[in-house]
């Protein structure tokens, strides 16, 4: 790591997971910035705590553990009520987020390539798709919902009767009445793509201050002019908020406004490795699983507002299990290798909150990416190069911006 000096930094990166290694790998691709990374890994670092999904399909119509905590709450609200389970509707997200995952989704396959090639880094791309696993009625309503409301993605989407299941998926429970497949949705390992990311970077000159924290934030004016951490000064032009589920505190320290970014604990199992016995990624409304290229089986995950505790619990990882066993009944004589909690930064609307904030110079947001982290880093570290360099935006990021609470809170005075 290097040593604090007076040298002045064009930028400063605070936080070193995907999205502000994204970040860093995108502005250093041509050479000409001083840039730095600064990052203190904390519990429930959501980065290492992730399935390493590419499902952007999958994540925008809800599925993943979006499906599994709208599950939790209809049957919350049907207990209290005395009232049978409701039928589940799909949670799906805006049309900005489905262009935004989507473009970010077509990135990797280049981007893994790239880094490959030129820094000797795998993050592991694996084509595997996603299967949504229905097992009644009430699962085949909730997926002809979702392909009823995203019409322009139907070349993405394949259904799959119990025997085409059955044959694509053997270990799959024989009760399956059949599945949902979305054929873009892929998966990563995501360690490999945050060091890949960070490793890139180096490569390319960014200095990387690891297990340092951001401790305050110097201004000239209403101008970020540095960053004060628990090893000394850096300098800068310009800071980027890649902070996670902590840039609530980061925000505040350099715009005096707390961005409305808060931890949602996920808990995970993690098996044994295993022989192949799954070819794609399995969704359904008790669980996510993922066979990962070493073999090793992640089952995932809760969806928790706890705050920052990331202690385990075994009502939840019993649900856990009991769902991922039901699916894949292979699965019971599994061993588990550990289980952990990771801190997903969530928002009000589920969106990540980019760009600029009213009234700082020298800041930008890159957080908020809540669960899809993995997904739109690559897309996300290309926009903030192309905003922090002036040029033209692959989309429009106004939906994103931290503007959009503001009216939203003008509209409900």
């Amino acid at each position: 790591m290097p040593t604090l000096s007076e040298k002045k930094y064009d930028i400063v990166i605070a936080g070193g997971g995907v999205i502000g290694a994204a970040c860093a790998y995108f502005l250093s691709k041509e050479k000409n910035l001083n840039i730095a990374l600064v990052d203190l890994k904390k519990p429930g670092n959501a980065s290492r705590a992730s399935a390493g999904g590419l499902w952007a399909i999958g994540e925008s119509v809800g599925l993943g553990c979006g499906v599994i905590f709208f599950k939790r709450i209809s049957m919350q609200r049907a207990e209290a009520e005395g009232d049978d389970l409701p039928p589940l509707r799909p949670h799906i997200l805006p049309d900005c987020f489905f262009e935004f995952a989507l473009k970010s989704n077509n990135m990797y396959p280049a981007l893994w390539q790239e880094l490959k090639d030129k820094h000797d880094v795998d993050f592991k791309f694996e084509k595997t798709g996603l299967k949504y696993i229905m097992y009644d009625k009430y699962d085949k309503l909730y997926a002809d919902s979702i392909v009823e409301q995203i019409p322009d993605l139907a070349d993405q989407i394949s259904w799959l009767s119990a025997e085409e299941l059955a044959k694509d998926e053997p270990y799959i429970n024989a009760d399956a009445i059949g599945a949902l497949e979305f054929k873009c949705d892929h998966q990563v390992n995501p360690y490999r793509l945050n060091e890949a990311y960070l490793e890139a970077a180096r490569q390319n000159g960014v200095e990387l201050f690891l297990q340092t924290e951001v401790t305050d934030i110097e201004k000239q004016g209403n101008r970020i002019t540095g960053v004060n951490t628990s090893s000394g000064t850096l300098h800068c032009d310009m800071l980027i908020n890649a902070a996670g589920s902590w840039a609530a505190e980061l925000s505040k320290m350099a715009c005096g406004v707390e961005i409305p970014v808060y931890p949602v604990k996920g808990q995970i199992i993690l098996s044994e490795k295993l022989p192949k016995v799954l070819k794609g990624c399995i969704s359904t409304t008790d669980c996510y699983i993922a066979q990962k290229d070493n073999g090793e089986v992640l089952i995932g995950s809760t969806t928790e507002e706890k705050g920052f505790d990331t202690t385990n619990t075994l009502p939840e990882l019993k649900e856990l299990a009991n769902g991922a066993m039901r699916c894949l009944p292979i699965l019971n004589d599994m061993n588990i290798k550990r289980c952990w909690s990771g801190l997903r930064p969530g928002t009000p609307d589920e969106l990540p909150i980019l760009g600029e904030m009213e009234g700082v110079e020298g800041y930008l947001n890159a957080c908020g990416h809540f669960r899809t982290g993995i997904l739109t880093s690559a897309i996300t570290g290309k926009l903030i190069n192309d905003l922090y360099r002036g040029l033209p935006l692959d989309l429009d990021i106004t939906p994103f911006k931290h503007a959009r609470f503001d009216e939203q809170n003008k509209k409900q005075a």
